[in-house]
């Protein structure tokens, strides 16, 4: 019986062991892009959530008390920073009562400290501006080079976390890269073949992709960011836009779609609607991009 009882025992500490190891790490993003890079990486040993959707402009997030008890027993949260979420996770994190999960802090992860932001402003900066963005534009994602370092950043914070699976972060992170690396090789390609060579679009959402295929945004629908363009605006876009010989209207799938379709209709360039976060994997969002440039080239060459 004592042997039995022992036996009992020692099965009880050994599977504690073995849960404590297969723990998996409890992950919180910002962004689902975010959220498919720490899968991507960390897979299996990650439980990934975003507190946005994919169609969600994360500028304009209310700090639900439902986000804060995600963050409570979570390991890690990654952020973009670069004031993209300022409006909010600063209180849904405090609101977590989770002292890891706050900057400077083993559990938090903020891609602004990782990559170069384009479009930083200089000078004064004040309201008159607009909602700009005083540490520079937010969506590094979009740009394949900055995705690159942002992934591997992410690595070596899982590593960190988790060094018992560092063989496995480092294979899923070699993968990725090497796909990564073929993808952009293509996509070059395809941009320089579409002959698209400036665009106008809704926001500044989409700037990184541009200037990583060297397209220029030649202009904004929003006069100002997060201001709603007015008639007198729509009327000196349409002339930029026939003087500027611009071959593309790119509209961001969380604003509004009249202005765009009333600059289309009066310049007869043609508009697509397109994601600016990932719904499924990071290569079908960039893919979407390049294809909606492709898209607005054979429907120029067709008119």
């Amino acid at each position: 019986m004592n042997i039995f009882f022992s036996v009992l025992i020692l099965m009880t500490v050994l599977s504690g062991q073995s849960s404590a190891l297969a723990k998996e790490l409890k992950v919180i993003t910002t962004t689902t892009t975010l959220a498919y890079l720490v899968n991507e990486i960390g897979k299996p040993h990650v439980d990934v959530t975003s507190l946005t959707t994919y169609n969600q402009d994360p500028h304009a997030v209310e700090a639900k008390p439902s986000y804060m008890v995600k963050l409570r027993h979570a390991d890690l949260i990654a952020s973009v920073g670069l004031d993209l979420e300022v409006g909010w996770i600063h209180l849904v994190t405090r609101g977590a009562r989770n002292p890891k999960l706050l900057h400077g802090r083993n559990g938090h992860f903020q891609v602004e400290d990782h990559i170069k932001a384009i479009e930083v402003p200089q000078g004064r900066i004040d309201r008159s501006l607009g909602d700009i963005h005083p540490k520079g534009n937010p969506h590094f994602h979009l740009d394949p080079h900055r995705i690159e370092k942002t992934a591997k950043a992410l690595a070596q914070k899982l590593i960190d976390l988790a060094p018992t699976y560092q063989l496995d972060f480092k294979k899923n992170l070699k993968l990725f890269l090497s796909q990564l690396q073929k993808k952009k090789t293509e996509w070059k390609v395809r941009v320089q073949l579409s002959s698209i060579k400036k665009v106008i679009t809704y926001h500044k959402s989409l700037n990184y992709f541009l200037d990583f295929f060297k397209i220029e945004n030649t202009s904004t629908i929003e006069p100002k960011p997060g201001v709603p363009p007015s008639a007198k605006h729509i009327i000196s876009l349409i002339k930029k836009a026939k003087t500027q010989k611009v071959k593309c209207i790119l509209t961001e799938n969380y604003f509004e779609k009249t202005a765009a379709q009333k600059l289309s209709e009066k310049t007869q360039i043609p508009y697509e609607v397109v994601p600016v976060e990932t719904k499924t994997t990071y290569f079908a969002l960039i893919e979407t991009l390049v294809t909606a440039l492709e898209n607005c080239a054979k429907q120029t060459k067709s008119s």
